[in-house]
């Protein structure tokens, strides 16, 4: 039987006998937004205690459970403070982030959201910055992946991933190394054409997003990304902003979470 980890609290989780040594593990809830109730949960990987965001939607579930996605952030200049608000408050996904489980279970979706190693709490500063930094990260989300399992209410036939900035790299690894995902999101993506060799093997579509004018992540890694896709015939829908926000504002960001459900939904 599946703990039941976000149902009521640390209290349930206790009641339903503990987790085992490999499952996750229920730490706090989390400040919670207008759409969804929020908890930290822990997990292991490579020796190192890591951490994660579950958002919970707070609208009616599915028979088959909510439908996950889950979301790969981009670069914090200092990990340290990834999750701490201006006020220096830990409050995850901290302000930059904060809009991405609301837009997301605002539509019916269950996040997972990873810190990665040496982010906030999560052990494993040492990895960071380094030139196998992303390659590291990828690992952790895959590891958390695999224990999907343990969050009630998940429905794990619908798994999806989504990721900005930096985070095209993180899931464009992790994508190579599990099969539960159906589709991927990428915003504003870095360059990956260091795995273009590896690109064949992706099976799953996927939508790509990005604004033309973009001054920290070129237009043209999408671009290339969706050549590279187009060369070896995979599924895949661009679109593009006449604008130069990394991270789209207002609007546009409600368009960009809307066309990644459509797409979601279509398949």
């Amino acid at each position: 039987m599946r703990h039941a980890l976000l149902a009521i609290g640390l209290s349930c989780l206790l009641a339903c006998g503990g987790a085992a040594p490999d499952a996750l593990t229920f730490e706090r809830t989390l400040n919670a937004g207008p759409s969804y109730t929020a908890h930290l949960i822990s997990y292991r990987n490579d020796g190192l205690k890591l951490h994660a965001m579950i958002a919970m939607p707070r609208s009616e579930m599915p028979l088959a459970g909510y439908p996950v996605v889950v979301a790969n952030h981009g670069y914090v200049p200092d990990p340290t403070k990834y999750g701490i608000t201006a006020e220096g408050v830990d409050s995850r996904p901290g302000d930059y982030y904060r809009s991405v489980p609301e837009l997301y279970a605002s539509r019916g979706y269950l996040i997972v959201m990873p810190d990665y190693r040496g982010h906030n709490s999560s052990d494993g500063l040492e990895y960071v910055d380094g030139k196998e930094s992303v390659g590291y990260y990828a690992e952790d989300v895959v590891a958390l992946m695999s224990k999907l399992s343990d969050i009630e209410h998940a429905d794990l036939e619908n798994v999806f991933m989504w990721s900005h900035s930096m985070g095209g790299a993180v899931s464009m690894r992790a994508l190579f190394a599990t099969d539960v995902v159906k589709a991927a999101s990428f915003w504003s993506t870095m360059p990956v054409d260091d795995l273009s060799s590896n690109l064949g093997e992706l099976a799953i579509p996927i939508i790509i997003q990005h604004a033309v004018n973009d001054q920290t992540t070129a237009f043209a890694n999408s671009e290339r990304l969706a050549e590279l896709l187009a060369g070896n015939g995979q599924s895949y829908t661009i679109h593009q902003y006449e604008s130069s926000d990394h991270y789209f504002a207002g609007d546009m960001r409600e368009l960009a979470a809307d066309r990644d459900v459509a797409f979601f939904r279509s398949l």
